[in-house]
């Protein structure tokens, strides 16, 4: 292939990094920016087994320093596919490849413009740090462990999906658990018994009701109001056994105007309006661990910040006229700001993000490489 920019995409497509098998991805990228004399590469164990990636170009030391950051998790593949996901083909404009729109093509767009500069034979005023990260899925424990390491910097861009648009605001989500507790005994004898999924149906009403009450203010670039999803039901043993536990989880989106916690203090306070009408009602309450791992919290920062402008006018540059829109998931801008370091997001691919025959059409890919190269040459000087 005589574009080694698609090439590389290619590359990145073929090795399969589904959600715990970012090893090898993170490898060879690594090998990778070592071949084109990246300064300072540094493979990073986030997880056991699961190591991120670093690289770092040095800048003369007189400009502003970049964070270019991209996640190397993808989610599993959907039986539906029709090709196959780890090799990766392009038609009528689309390339298709597992992973590609989240985030596989952004995070390899940065990885190209590391290429750029590092055999470009010039430095940057400023340092430039490629941040490919494992455990995103965790909320953010791959970006954690690498500024942790010192892939540090003053601003960053993250990649995930937007259809090449600017987004300065997210949702932050409640990944919430709730335990009903009961008491075991036979059918034959079930009126010794609690059974503790029946005593779970009252709240699962509650919740969906939750959805529509909970108090919150609207959001210009977020439209609608939270919503929840119940994503799995666990009870019981055996067909003929009075169930004593039953476990239901839940992903409640939010707006910057929600916190987390305050959330979770409502649903308790719901269940435990529930157990003053039915006193058999006996519920914990809890974040999941997927959640504990790395909160998502909402996030926002100003259109006219710094970052902003230069994301704005590194758009601009592309040929694209840049366009704000509010993301409706979750990113690790959370991450980098809790280290102080302000971020904005544009990255390549639309809904519905991980998909069967996923694809990014191949003039985002090679718009995206021009907007992160104009943005690190304006940002870093």
């Amino acid at each position: 292939m005589n574009d080694p920019e698609l090439a590389l995409l290619f590359d990145t497509l073929s090795i399969d990094s589904t959600w715990g098998k970012e090893k090898e991805l993170a490898q060879y990228m690594g090998s990778q920016m070592e071949s084109w004399g990246v300064d300072d590469v540094e493979l990073v164990d986030s997880m056991p087994g699961r190591p991120s990636v670093g690289g770092r170009i040095r800048g003369t030391g007189k400009g502003r320093s970049l964070i270019l950051n991209g996640h190397l998790d993808i989610y599993e593949m959907s039986p539906d596919w029709t090709r196959d996901p780890f090799n990766p083909g392009i038609e009528e404009g689309r390339i298709y490849g597992g992973g590609i729109a989240d985030m596989k093509a952004a995070t390899t767009a940065a990885l190209a413009v590391m290429r750029r500069i590092a055999t470009s034979g010039e430095r940057p005023a400023g340092d430039v740090i490629f941040q490919g990260v494992s455990c995103h899925f965790e909320g953010g424990v791959g970006t954690r462990s690498l500024l942790e390491a010192g892939f540090t910097a003053d601003a960053a861009i993250c990649g995930e999906p937007t259809d090449n648009t600017i987004g300065t605001v997210h949702r932050g989500a409640a990944y919430l658990k709730i335990t009903t507790f009961g008491k075991q005994a036979h059918t034959s004898a079930k009126e010794l018994g609690l059974n503790a999924i029946e005593t779970m149906e009252p709240i699962l009403a509650a919740m969906r009701k939750l959805e529509g009450v909970m108090p919150y203010e609207p959001h210009p670039d977020l439209p609608g109001g939270p919503n929840l999803n119940i994503g799995t039901i666990r009870g019981g043993t055996k067909h003929n056994q009075v169930p004593d536990r039953c476990e239901m989880t839940c992903d409640i989106r939010l707006l910057p105007s929600q916190d987390p916690y305050d959330v979770k203090i409502q649903v308790e306070q719901m269940v435990s309006e529930l157990k003053a009408s039915d006193p058999r009602i006996e519920a914990i309450v809890e974040f999941s661990d997927h959640w504990l791992s790395g909160p998502r919290l909402p996030y926002e920062i100003d259109k006219n910040s710094p970052i902003s402008r230069t994301v704005a006018k590194a758009v601009q540059e592309a040929g694209i006229s840049p366009v704000y829109q509010g993301i409706q998931f979750w990113t690790d801008m959370v991450p980098l700001k809790q280290f102080g370091i302000p971020s904005v997001n544009v990255g390549p691919g639309t809904p519905p993000y991980s998909w069967a025959d996923e694809w990014v059409e191949l003039a985002k890919y090679r718009q995206i490489i021009e907007i992160y190269d104009n943005a690190v040459h304006s940002w870093c000087r």
